[in-house]
C-alpha cells in the first residue's frame, strides 16, 4: 500500500482530473455541429457536418466567433458558453443582416480554408461537393 502522502497525492491527482473533464463539457459544444439544419430554410444543398472539436484543437475560439464593432471583434470569449446567443451565427446572421448566414459560413469557413492554404498548411475543404456531402 502506498504512504499517506502518495495516497494524497493519488487522490488529488484523480480530483484534478474529475474538475479538468468536468470543465470540459461544462464549456464544450458538441462535437459536430450541422451547419444551416433549419428546416425552415429552403436548402439547395445539404447541411455541413462541422467537427468543432477538430477547430478548437487548432485555433481559438475569437478567430471563429465575432462581434465587430468599427472593424474590431470586441466579443469576450467568456461569452462563449452553450446557450449563449453569441454562440450561434444565426443570432446576428438572419435575413435582416448585412451578410446573411449562407454568405457567413462561405466568408468565414472558405476563407479561412483558403487563407491556410496559402500559407502553406494543411487545410479544409473549399469546394461545395467537399462540405455539403450527400444525405445518407
Amino acid at each position: 500500500m502506498y504512504p499517506t502522502s502518495k495516497k494524497t497525492l493519488v487522490l488529488l491527482a484523480g480530483l484534478l482530473m474529475l474538475v479538468v473533464l468536468g470543465l470540459s463539457f461544462a464549456y464544450a459544444q458538441e462535437e459536430v455541429i450541422a451547419l444551416n439544419a433549419d428546416p425552415e430554410v429552403a436548402q439547395q444543398r445539404s447541411a455541413v457536418a462541422f467537427s468543432h472539436d477538430l477547430h478548437m484543437g487548432l485555433y481559438e475560439c475569437l478567430d471563429c466567433h465575432h462581434k465587430y464593432e468599427d472593424g474590431v471583434n470586441v466579443l469576450d470569449e467568456d461569452d462563449l458558453v452553450e446557450d449563449s446567443p453569441e454562440v450561434n451565427c444565426a443570432a446576428c446572421h438572419d435575413d435582416s443582416a448585412s451578410i446573411d448566414r449562407q454568405r457567413a459560413f462561405h466568408r468565414q469557413c472558405m476563407g479561412c480554408h483558403i487563407q491556410v492554404r496559402k500559407a502553406g498548411e494543411t487545410s479544409g475543404p473549399e469546394m461545395c461537393g467537399a462540405c455539403h456531402l450527400p444525405e445518407a
